[in-house]
């Protein structure tokens, strides 16, 4: 799953478009926050937003070679694994219809 840091005063799904259109070439045309983590590892401590985009354009590129090898669309049944665990959150909330799920430490 595409994703980044928020760069200075942007709202959730300015960063989502840009990071998306960053990574894959494809243009969000809309996109909503799903879901909220709470995610801490040994090392850090950071909050991650989920969002679902459904109105997109173009056609999936990797355009960021030295960070990612492959792209591809997967159903929510057959994901590949592993998967960054912080984005395996976002769709387990995402499918339990749940916003937020606290969660103790996890593992990196």
């Amino acid at each position: 799953m595409p994703g980044g840091k928020l760069d200075f005063g942007e709202t959730f799904e300015e960063g989502a478009r840009r990071e998306v259109m960053e990574e894959t070439s494809i243009r969000l045309n809309s996109a909503r926050v799903i879901a909220i983590n709470n995610d801490i590892v040994e090392t850090a401590h950071f909050v991650t937003v989920g969002l679902l985009a459904e109105d997109f354009e173009g056609d999936a590129k990797v355009m960021e070679p030295d960070e990612i090898t492959e792209l591809g669309w997967f159903g929510l049944d057959d994901l590949p694994r592993p998967l960054y665990f912080p984005s395996e959150e976002i769709l387990n909330n995402y499918l339990q219809g749940k916003f937020y799920l606290p969660r103790s430490p996890s593992k990196a």
